[in-house]
């Protein structure tokens, strides 16, 4: 037979796969772990915030710390030692007193991890702007008032220019547009009669 005695071969890989599962090195023999968590949290005060313990036990016991600003040994102060069902910290109305590092640890059996801990920030709610609108209003009202302006410049100013300047109302312009007298007088050329100069 060709090839007969290499279809009986199993490949390395699952070989070694078979003696991990069979040595009780499978997934529910892992080692406990927690994840990290994500490093903060800012919730506005009134809000309603969860914290989250992921962690791969079956049936593990879950309490959360929170660690006091200044202080850092363990054990902190303990906050919930029976949170909601899947091991989440629930704060319903958040205040400024809850703000601090919060700490999960999961037990089970002889084995217990801590997740690093997440920072709850709290802050004041944002004012709300004296203007509530929306960004699409606010040009539509910026539009509208160039218009305006446009308008406001541009149309007295082309009345002036179509009605032209009355020229008898204007005493400025008297003199210039009857052409009574030139603009500029030649001094060298104005001959002066008698004239009688003091002697000082």
């Amino acid at each position: 037979m060709p090839g007969g005695p290499r279809a009986l071969r199993t490949p390395r890989a699952t070989t070694f796969l078979l003696l991990i599962f069979a040595a009780g090195l499978g997934p529910r023999c892992q080692a406990l772990w927690v994840d990290w968590g994500p490093p903060s949290v800012t919730v506005s005060i009134g809000d309603e915030v969860r914290l989250l313990c992921r962690h791969n036990g079956s049936n593990p016991n879950v309490t959360w710390w929170r660690i006091l600003q200044g202080n850092s040994t363990w054990p902190p102060m303990m906050e919930l030692s029976s949170p909601g069902p899947k091991g989440e910290l629930i704060i319903q109305q958040v205040n400024k007193s809850h703000r601090g590092m919060y700490r999960c640890q999961v037990k089970e059996g002889q084995k217990i991890q801590r997740s690093c801990g997440t920072y709850l920030r709290v802050r004041e709610p944002l004012p709300r702007p004296f203007l509530d609108m929306g960004e699409g209003t606010k040009n539509n009202i910026i539009t509208a008032e160039g218009i305006i302006l446009l308008i406001c410049a541009v149309v007295p100013g082309t009345l002036l220019l179509f009605r032209g300047l009355n020229l008898d109302d204007c005493s400025m312009y008297e003199d210039i547009s009857r052409g009574l007298q030139g603009t500029y007088q030649d001094v060298g050329s104005l001959h002066i009669g008698d004239v009688q100069l003091e002697k000082p």
